[in-house]
C-alpha cells in the first residue's frame, strides 16, 4: 500500500466517526445538565436524590428516606421544567396515557398523576412522553411503569 492510500482511508474513518463522537458528546452534556437541576431542586426541598434515571428529555429521582420525588423535563420552549412531589401528601399515583386517536394506538402524552390526601390541594401531573418534544418513544413506557410501582410501593 502507497502512502496516499493510507491517508485517504484514515481521513474517510475520521469523517464517518466524527458525527458519532459529537451526537455522543451532545447527549452526555444534557444528561448532565438534567442530573444538575435534578440535584439541585431535591436541595432546595432539603432531599437527596437516593435513586434517579435519566430518558430523553426527563430525570426523575427519588428521596426514599423523605418520601420525596424531584423531576425535571424539558419543555415544548426548551426550557426545563422543575417538579418535586412530597408523596407523604399523595394518596394514589397512576399512570395516564392519553392518546389522540380513540383506539389509543398513537401515544399523544405520558403522564403520572398523584392525587393528593386533602381535597382541596391540585393534583400533581408528572409529564414522562410529549408527541410534541419527542416524536417517538424511547423507553419512556417502562421507565414510566417502573417508578409508578417503586412510587405506589412507598405510598
Amino acid at each position: 500500500m502507497d502512502l496516499g492510500t493510507i491517508i485517504i482511508g484514515v481521513v474517510g474513518i475520521t469523517l464517518c466517526a466524527i458525527p458519532f463522537v459529537v451526537t455522543n458528546r451532545i447527549k452526555k452534556k444534557k444528561e448532565k445538565e438534567l442530573l444538575n437541576s435534578l440535584q439541585e431542586i431535591a436541595k432546595q426541598n432539603d432531599c437527596e436524590i437516593s435513586d434517579y434515571e435519566t430518558c430523553g428529555c426527563y430525570a426523575i429521582g427519588i428521596d426514599t428516606p423523605k418520601k420525596a420525588i424531584s423531576f425535571v423535563s424539558r419543555t415544548d420552549e426548551g426550557y426545563l421544567k422543575q417538579q418535586f412531589v412530597d408523596l407523604s401528601t399523595i394518596k394514589k399515583c397512576e399512570i395516564a396515557n392519553i392518546s389522540r386517536s380513540s383506539s389509543g394506538n398513537s401515544i399523544d402524552k405520558l403522564n403520572l398523576n398523584f392525587t393528593p390526601i386533602a381535597k382541596n390541594s391540585a393534583n400533581s401531573i408528572l409529564e414522562f412522553y410529549n408527541s410534541k418534544i419527542n416524536y417517538q418513544l424511547s423507553g419512556e413506557y417502562q421507565s414510566i411503569e417502573k417508578w409508578n410501582k417503586l412510587i405506589n410501593s412507598i405510598l
